[in-house]
């Protein structure tokens, strides 16, 4: 995850709560974001669900803005660790559950970071076991350890109110059935019904009954709809009010009811490591009762994960078939890439340790080896060819070559290495991009140059004396 200079907080109290409730635990979060001197600013928006996507009186959502990157410098300071330190923080504020969380890597992909998958309920189980599966999924995923969090704003238990109107009487009352919806849309809702002009500007008109009319539940039952003869009939005569359990919102993904999950990357996992043991935990306590999907930048990468493999052994094979058509053999060229492996090394022991996970950047780092760490084999195996057509035994060339060629190799590759090195030490924005890229390229490079310059004379000696004594059996 990358430091935009921000971070999101979702505030989610128990079903039903006030909008009073909401506002009152606002407060508290308030005076603990008042005491981060990261932070510049802030807003929270009481009554409103970015995970939901809708108004919710028991929700908030706040928008964290982080002060300049240069005055946050360490990584005590960047927004993953502020999200941390909140989120310990926040834990200790009993009445409702709240979490931070960073905005995702690729913007418009999803509205918050970490992982999102639509839990599906393929076999119409209802809300209340989807309900179940989601708080089993909240409950199991700490045996889990490259998940730091799993939630969901998903809730089947909210308190409500059902208006059963009887429509025989409503039939019986000559009152026809559309005036019943069409007066309750208008007192508890709103209708738009036209435009007007007026100083240069277009202005709406829209009929609604206001706050008064929907204080109480029982103000509903005085609403009054007309019968064929004109007179007013009360809803309390063909309504009753019945209290139930529900949905405070109801969401369909591919044509199935779901439920939005979201899994934060423990610290020093990749977010590949976290959608594999996502996948276990579902497959583990829920089984084939519920399907998921895998949505914004989790269904990408799911979507590209072999992409990755691919795109490498190509880079390997365009690079082997090259040095093959130079050297119009197929022995040399194994030779000449055979630091890659030593390169890899270099690149997984690098992102050891500056603690960074195996990201896309990384796997381009991982790419760039593969023609890095050929360059110093070519300039060995070159040589060394040179060497045996002058007639010199297949060690002596071997030898020689690597003994001219190392001075310059070490120059080369060390000054590429230093060159890059400040990628190890970038802050600001894109930092986290830097640091993964130049991980690789500086550990696999060092490591490379270290150990592969020596060995790779000791390869092209093994593979010519194949090639020449498979040519003479030939």
């Amino acid at each position: 995850e990358e430091d935009d200079g921000y971070f999101l907080a979702v505030v989610q109290l128990p079903p039903a709560s006030s909008l009073e409730r909401t506002q009152a635990v606002g407060k508290q979060i308030n005076k603990i974001l008042d005491s981060y001197p990261e932070i510049k600013d802030y807003i929270g928006i009481s009554g409103f669900s970015v995970m939901g996507g809708g108004e919710q009186s028991n929700a908030a959502t706040y928008f964290i803005v982080l002060k300049n990157w240069n005055e946050r410098k360490g990584k005590e300071h960047t927004a993953e660790a502020v999200v941390q330190r909140f989120n310990m923080e926040v834990y200790g504020i009993q009445e409702a559950e709240i979490f931070a969380m960073v905005p995702p890597a690729i913007p418009g992909l999803g509205a918050t970071g970490g992982l999102q998958l639509q839990l599906e309920d393929r076999h119409n189980l209802g809300a209340t076991e989807m309900q179940r599966a989601v708080e089993t999924l909240m409950e199991h995923y700490r045996n889990y350890p490259a998940l730091a969090s799993v939630s969901s704003q998903y809730q089947a238990n909210v308190p409500q109110y059902f208006l059963n109107i009887d429509r025989d009487k409503v039939q019986l009352m000559g009152i026809p059935l559309n005036s019943e919806f069409t007066a309750l849309g208008y007192y508890m809702g709103e209708a738009y019904v036209n435009d007007y002009v007026q100083f240069g500007h277009i202005y709406q008109v829209k009929l609604g009954a206001g706050d008064r009319a929907q204080r109480v539940i029982d103000d509903v039952l005085k609403l009054s709809v007309p019968n064929a003869s004109g007179e007013m009939v009360p809803f309390s005569s063909f309504t009753r009010v019945e209290e139930q359990l529900g949905m405070d919102q109801i969401n369909r993904y591919n044509m199935y009811s779901t439920a939005a999950v979201t899994c934060n990357v423990a610290p020093g996992s990749s977010s590949g490591e976290g959608i594999r043991q996502m996948e276990s935990l579902i497959k583990e306590h829920l089984g084939d009762e519920f399907g998921y999907e895998w949505t914004s930048v989790a269904y990408q990468e799911t979507q590209a994960g072999t992409t990755t493999t691919v795109v490498f052994v190509m880079a390997l094979l365009v690079a082997f078939l090259v040095l093959a058509a130079q050297y119009e053999s197929w022995t040399s060229p194994v030779a000449a890439v055979m630091g890659l492996p030593v390169a890899l090394l270099g690149a997984m022991l690098g992102c050891y340790v500056m603690g960074t996970p195996v990201s896309i950047y990384t796997q381009i780092g991982i790419i760039l080896l593969v023609a890095l760490s050929a360059k110093n084999g070519i300039l060995i195996v070159e040589f060394a060819r040179d060497f045996r057509a002058q007639g010199n035994s297949i060690r002596d060339a071997a030898f020689q070559a690597g003994h001219i060629r190392l001075r310059p190799i070490l120059m080369t590759s060390l000054a590429f290495v230093f060159g890059v090195m400040p990628l190890l030490f970038a802050t600001g924005a894109g930092a986290g991009s830097r640091i993964a890229l130049g991980a690789a390229v500086v550990f696999g490079m060092a490591l490379n140059t270290l150990l592969a310059t020596v060995y790779i004379p000791n390869f092209y000696e093994l593979m010519q004396k194949l090639q020449e004594k498979f040519s003479k059996k030939q």
